[in-house]
């Protein structure tokens, strides 16, 4: 694989620039190659770094309001106490050695500067590389433009052979031997490549496309072609700059290329955020003009154009657009006058998933939907946007946001959740059940944060139209919200009273998430208050209603909150099984508060037993997940930490305690359950730069191309086309920011090396 960095702008020139400034901005027309360079000095500095390499991708993000969100997402840091902005990100960032990679920031500017500015101020470890159109305008922003490839000038007289020494030229030469396998370099062909490279100045994408149109063109009507559009586009568009133009170009043509069926469908497909499966595209892009029976052709006909990329995760195929790809698509969409339709049929058909998952989340299927909205999050926030955008489709924006509640807090993002659930308050003022029912959704996210104060307002509301509407629904629901306050407050006896007078009918209501969320409030309040016997009916009505309906994540709170009064009955066998059953449970989410109780539970079990040495490990793990996930909810059981961790101090003394205690620290919040359950050792090191994970087929090639294969050979060896295999292997060296196939076999390496205990 030929690189195509090179001379444009050298890795060791971005590193200077990195090692002198601790903000560096790589600007440039899109399609220039600023990602890939970014991808590839973060892997190439990344030891650099001890804390890691972040990569947040900021190009599906609309609500300019949650780049902090994002900068956490990324981060992996699950806190759920928190609400999210520039000052709270440095919070947590602290002191952290960390590189922090910011691509596409062009279309968030105003945020991501300010993000950015505070980050600076207030971590003085933290570096930032970003990927814009545009420089954030910060004060010691070190700004590097990334200029298109090299390529030769028009009076160049070279032998062949000579001209792959020009950027532009050999990445061609390279992408066209992809296309078609006998292309050659020759006499015949040279004159037609070097002007292709030059009227396209040298943009990798645009270069790229150029090749790929080999299949349908000779290179000299290629050039033909170019000669053509670029008199039409000379006329019609002066203002735009140059390279502007040459982009622009290229892709109008590569559009003309495209049957009817499959321009319709690249516009149509752009709404989607960064991807979408074969499923959510023959939803929202079929209508009266496009059969359902032709879309699989054109998403066949685009992934050959390497207009669609087509990737493989856990066995289902998605497919995503370069972001200079998809924004042509939206202005042909805008232009067609057909936006708001298609919008609106994206918009329905992830509100019906997510209200599909609502129903469906208190059963058997709960983590398959996890991990789907997981994968659809991206889209489900731009649904949410368009909601809010568009008059007079606020209604739906409410239902969907009231839908995701428990996804917000099973995945961690409960700060995200409230931010919708706020926007959506401020936008959509009428008396309506739709309203209501968000009012005590947005309550209750606000008291898992321990916000009492911003939980008082939609409670006051609530009740109040819940008594205009005449709503006894909503009006039994609310109390559990209100049951929650109490609980926070110490009230345990009245958060009791609250939910009790009202469990009959939470039972029959048919409501389960919220049914079950009264029934662990009442568990751990009747726990608190150390009635043994109501505890344990409370929690064993949990188990069993989750055990009726398959539901797993209530489940691990259920056997949670029994395992934590077993061991105050003195039966810590019992208490530890229960427990690490929870724990097992825990995997499946990102519930790491949920997780964080198990550790501290089990720490407080292992003192009982005199196990001091793993209590103080213990109590170190759940300190870090504490920290990690803001678990504030900790606080009720205070006093029984106090005392666990007083007993296992005084028994191994200061020094001892200390050093067993940051071992437990030391381990890293995602192999936290395993190393609790004792599956392997863990080491504490830097959390891996993987920005882009391969697939389980292209981690299958990489294995071949570390032990020497061509791609003649791997095709062979996994009975697949060549031209599958090269494809694979293209897939690999873009999601890596790599240039070789020794690139690729030196990371496989290492990730061997890495995973060895």
């Amino acid at each position: 694989m030929t690189s195509f960095v090179g001379r444009r702008i050298e890795l060791s020139q971005v590193r200077r620039a990195l090692s002198g400034s601790r903000l560096v901005s790589l600007t440039g027309v899109g399609g220039v190659g600023k990602t890939r360079l970014a991808l590839r000095l973060s892997w190439d500095v990344r030891r650099a770094f001890p804390d890691g390499v972040c990569l947040v991708e900021l190009a599906g993000l609309e609500d300019e309001g949650l780049v902090p969100q994002s900068v956490i997402t990324a981060l992996g840091i699950h806190d759920q106490a928190t609400r999210w902005t520039p000052e709270t990100v440095a919070e947590r960032v602290g002191d952290r050695r960390l590189l922090l990679v910011l691509d596409n920031c062009e279309h968030v500017l105003e945020t991501c500067a300010a993000t950015v500015a505070t980050l600076l101020e207030r971590c003085p470890q933290l570096r930032v590389l970003t990927t814009t159109r545009q420089a954030l305008g910060i004060a010691g922003e070190q700004v590097l433009r990334v200029p298109a490839l090299s390529y030769p000038p028009g009076d160049a007289e070279l032998q062949p052979s000579g001209f792959m020494g020009y950027e532009a030229v050999a990445l061609f030469v390279d992408r066209a031997g992809a296309v078609v396998p006998d292309f050659a370099l020759d006499d015949r062909t040279a004159s037609a490549v070097c002007a292709i490279c030059r009227r396209l100045d040298g943009i990798p994408l645009a270069v790229e496309l150029a090749a790929f149109s080999l299949r349908v063109l000779s290179p000299d009507q290629l050039v033909q072609r170019l000669d053509d559009r670029f008199s039409l586009l000379n006329v019609g568009n002066r203002d735009a700059l140059p390279r502007h133009q040459t982009l622009r170009a290229l892709i109008d043509w590569s559009f003309d290329l495209c049957s009817e069926e499959e321009r319709t469908f690249w516009a149509r497909a752009s709404v989607f955020a960064e991807h979408f499966d074969l499923e959510g595209a023959e939803r929202v892009c079929v209508a009266d003009d496009l059969d359902r029976t032709v879309v699989l052709d054109a998403i066949a006909g685009l992934v050959d154009k390497s207009i669609l990329i087509r990737d493989e995760r856990d066995g289902r195929v998605r497919f995503r657009m370069l972001e200079t790809i998809r924004q042509y698509g939206l202005d042909v969409l805008r232009g067609s006058g057909h936006e708001r339709q298609v919008r609106c049929r994206h918009r329905d058909w992830y509100r019906g998933l997510v209200e599909q998952m609502q129903l469906d989340w208190f059963g058997p299927d709960q983590t398959a939907w996890f991990a789907r909205m997981r994968v659809e999050h991206t889209n489900i926030r731009t649904a949410l946007e368009f909601c809010l955008r568009e008059p007079g489709e606020a209604s739906a924006g409410v239902r969907i946001a009231d839908n995701l509640r428990d996804y917000w807090r099973v995945s961690g993002l409960i700060s995200e959740g409230r931010r919708w659930c706020d926007r959506f308050l401020e936008g959509d003022s009428g008396a309506s059940v739709r309203r209501l029912r968000l009012l005590i959704s947005a309550s209750h996210l606000a008291l898992l944060q321990s916000d009492l104060w911003a939980a008082v307002e939609p409670l006051d509301e609530a009740r109040s139209l819940a008594f205009d509407l005449r709503d006894e629904f909503c009006d039994l629901l609310l109390h559990v919200p209100e049951a929650v306050a109490e609980a926070l407050q110490e009230e345990f006896p009245q958060a009791i009273t609250t939910l009790e007078e009202r469990i009959d009918g939470l039972r029959r209501s048919g409501d389960l998430p919220w049914f079950s969320t009264a029934l662990v409030v009442l568990g751990v309040s009747c726990s608190l208050l150390g009635d043994h016997e109501r505890t344990t009916t409370y929690y064993n009505e949990l188990l069993d209603l989750c055990r009726v309906h398959g539901e797993k994540w209530r489940r691990s709170y259920a056997l949670w909150g029994l395992g934590v009064d077993a061991w105050r009955q003195g039966d810590t066998l019992h208490a530890t099984e229960l427990v690490r059953e929870s724990l097992e449970i825990q995997r499946h989410f990102n519930d790491y508060l949920g997780a964080g109780q198990c550790v501290e539970a089990l720490a407080w079990i292992a003192t009982s037993e005199r196990r001091w040495q793993q209590a103080a490990r213990l109590f170190g793990l759940a300190s870090t997940i504490r920290y990690e996930t803001g678990g504030r909810l900790l606080y009720f059981f205070s006093g029984y930490h106090a005392e666990c961790e007083r007993k296992a101090h005084e028994e191994l003394g200061d020094g001892a305690y200390a050093r067993l205690f940051e071992q437990g620290a030391n381990v890293g919040l995602e192999g936290a359950i395993g190393y609790v359950l004792g599956e392997r050792s863990v080491k504490h090191r830097p959390k891996k730069y993987d920005a882009t994970p391969l697939s389980r087929r292209e981690r299958e090639v990489a294995d071949l191309v570390a032990q020497g294969m061509s791609n003649k050979q791997i095709a062979n060896g996994l009975m697949i086309s060549q031209r599958t295999a090269e494809a694979h292997v293209e897939h690999i060296l873009v999601k890596l920011g790599f240039m070789s196939r020794a690139e690729i076999a030196a990371w496989v390496t290492e990730q061997r090396s890495d995973d060895t205990p």
